[in-house]
């Protein structure tokens, strides 16, 4: 990456069979983003055309068995690994989704599955959960996905409700 270029990233999660929602932040972020990623838990075919141009992971809702459980993808100097969160049993410990970003020298690790919005950084790795565009848990109760701008010094993660306002509470940004 050019010194001083950014790159800016669109991650969401657990759509819930809401083809609608992912076709229109497909459409909206077309040309704005340099990468779409989804989590899992679409409950969308594999083979549907709406995954051109989208990086997605089976979630534990997802069946037909076409998806990969994770995935590792490099993009102008970051190392990102996604996956759903549930094969490494984030509802209950961090330790294993943690050892996983370690062994993939992950820069940024994506996941889903508690349909909570976060984001925190462990060593070197920058984890987020966007949320769900669907069906929302937690202490916010709002419909959210996440953009990720990064740079060589930096990785910035904003969060955004299906009206594209930033919901700023969430807000962060991490040296690299």
């Amino acid at each position: 990456m050019a010194r001083g270029a950014s790159k800016t990233i669109l991650v969401m999660s657990d759509s819930h069979g809401n083809r609608d929602i992912v076709q229109e932040l497909k459409d909206y972020y077309r040309g704005k983003v340099d990468a779409i990623f989804h989590n899992g838990d679409s409950e969308l075919s594999s083979s549907d055309p709406i995954w051109e141009g989208i990086e997605v992971v089976e979630g534990n809702c997802d069946y037909d068995g076409g998806y990969p459980a994770r995935q590792v993808t490099d993009l102008a100097g970051l190392r990102i690994a996604q996956t759903h969160g549930h094969l490494y049993r984030i509802n209950y410990t961090w330790q294993n989704l943690d050892y996983w970003a370690q062994e993939v020298d992950a820069d940024l690790c994506l996941y889903g599955h508690l349909h909570a919005a976060a984001v925190e950084k462990r060593g070197k790795t920058v984890f987020l959960n966007p949320g769900s565009v669907q069906q929302p848990r937690g202490p916010i109760q709002v419909k959210l996905y996440a953009l990720v701008t990064f740079s060589d010094d930096s990785i910035s993660v904003r969060f955004y409700s299906l009206d594209h306002q930033e919901f700023g509470l969430l807000a962060k940004e991490f040296p690299r």
